[in-house]
């Protein structure tokens, strides 16, 4: 293994440059310098497609990571899974307000070297709604810089008030319904956008918009959207979803997984595989207590679960006294129930989530993940901002208010075979993307246009009088 794949974590003003960096940049002879930035898990994964494509087509290709997900489980190993060397990290550290004005500065002070020292002109590729796409373009737009945004316009759908007054109703008296509240979610006039859900994340992908010059769309239900906001069609493709790619590559893999090994007592089981870390569900008590006893009511009736710990999820456990009782279950339902790590390499996700009775999240992309290996999956939230896998029948939403009611829009979903839906995202995402890109490039020489630039006005340019 690469020892160089990620740095320690360094000096609060130290930013990590890898070694040599700066010759290989000054011996390339390419004109543009693709910039794939990566803060997350998620983004790493998703990334790495890209990050391997352009690579394989001879492009010079720089990884910069911001350093917010710097520890083993969360980003080195999937680094190296993936085979990726960063080049740059920018060790960003302290509250969010802090690291969203790191990362603007720093990246900004790398950009301005890279294009006016070694004469590159940077490509940056940011993705999805994370704290890194609504800084990392800030910094590229502030230098005439425009971004490839891949999985443009993320929107959460949320079913209106009056809908969840009927369903909260219903279920009090007696009168909820499984497979009428599944088929009423299908219906795209329930929904309303606006949400501030997912948190920060909602912001962040609005934010960058202005500054994006092709927007890579998952789904045609987005595009249609983007052109109703004014945006330019030509900058808009549906291309799917990256982390097809990635499931790709990590399948091959996992012959390799030792998932099973961290959690043997799920093993030949149809489990559910949870994961809980949004801010707003594990910072407010209420709401995260009704997943908890929610969980707990499945662990009870003897549903094998199996409970991966996250850093907010394990705040929350310990802030809300729950540490006892979990531990308790622990001990008392080992047959049936685990709780353990993050899963640090990819393919050992893939591995459970495929074997999963079904996916119980509120994780963003793991509502892909599922719908990708054909897993049904429970999305612990309000809304959904991956609202495709709800309408495609894939996902159902479990507001998280009602702990009994939570339990048994789970246990539906277990048992319901009709979510086990074909993936929707298709593949070759990657591909696509850096063709776009090369031949858009190759046109206009550069993504970020003024509108004389943009509209092919210079060839009336005439300042004789």
């Amino acid at each position: 293994m690469n020892t160089q794949i990620y740095p320690k974590k360094t000096e609060e003003n130290e930013v990590f440059i890898r070694e040599w960096f700066w010759h290989d940049i000054e011996e390339s002879h390419a004109k543009y310098a693709h910039i794939i930035m990566i803060a997350t898990k998620p983004d790493i994964i998703k990334q790495a497609p890209l990050y391997i494509e352009l690579k394989s087509r001879g492009e010079l290709v720089i990884l910069v990571h911001t350093g917010q997900h710097y520890d083993y489980n969360l980003s080195k190993w999937v680094l190296a899974e993936f085979g990726m060397n960063v080049d740059i990290n920018l060790n960003i550290s302290g509250p969010i307000h802090k690291k969203y004005s790191l990362i603007v500065e720093r990246l900004w002070n790398f950009l301005v070297e890279l294009n006016e020292k070694y004469k590159k002109i940077p490509v940056p590729y940011v993705h999805w709604d994370t704290l890194t796409r609504a800084t990392a373009d800030k910094a590229a737009f502030l230098n005439k810089f425009a971004v490839v945004h891949v999985e443009a316009w993320i929107r959460t759908f949320t079913p209106k008030k009056d809908f969840f007054v009927d369903l909260f109703y219903n279920f009090e008296n007696w009168k909820f319904d499984w497979n009428e509240y599944y088929k009423a979610l299908q219906n795209l006039e329930i929904y309303e956008r606006g949400s501030l859900e997912p948190y920060p994340e909602q912001f962040d992908t609005r934010s960058i918009e202005g500054s994006t010059w092709y927007f890579a769309r998952p789904v045609e239900l987005y595009r249609e959207t983007l052109i109703k906001e004014w945006f330019d069609p030509v900058k808009i493709e549906v291309v799917w979803n990256t982390v097809v790619d990635a499931i790709e590559i990590s399948k091959k893999k996992i012959p390799q997984s030792k998932a099973f090994e961290i959690f043997p007592n799920m093993k030949w089981k149809d489990f559910i595989f949870v994961t809980i870390h949004r801010r707003e569900n594990c910072e407010k008590k209420e709401r995260f207590l009704t997943l908890f006893y929610a969980l707990k009511k499945l662990v009870q009736d003897w549903v094998p679960v199996c409970f991966l710990w996250l850093y907010a999820s394990e705040f929350a456990i310990d802030n809300y006294w729950l540490r006892w009782e979990l531990d308790e279950m622990i001990e008392k339902y080992k047959e049936n129930f685990a709780y353990g790590p993050a899963l640090a390499h990819h393919a050992e996700v893939i591995d459970m989530i495929s074997q999963a009775w079904a996916v119980v999240t509120d994780s963003g992309s793991m509502q892909e993940e599922a719908n990708i290996v054909w897993t049904p999956c429970v999305t612990l939230r309000f809304g959904s901002d991956r609202i495709e896998t709800v309408l495609a029948w894939a996902n159902i939403i479990a507001p998280p208010t009602n702990s009994k009611l939570i339990a048994e829009i789970i246990a539906g979903a277990i048992w319901n075979k009709k979510m086990k839906k074909e993936n929707i995202y298709w593949n070759n995402v990657s591909s696509k993307i850096v063709d776009w890109v090369l031949r858009m490039l190759k046109t206009h020489w550069k993504l970020f246009l003024l509108d004389d630039e943009r509209l092919w006005l210079e060839r009336f340019v005439d300042y004789n009088i």
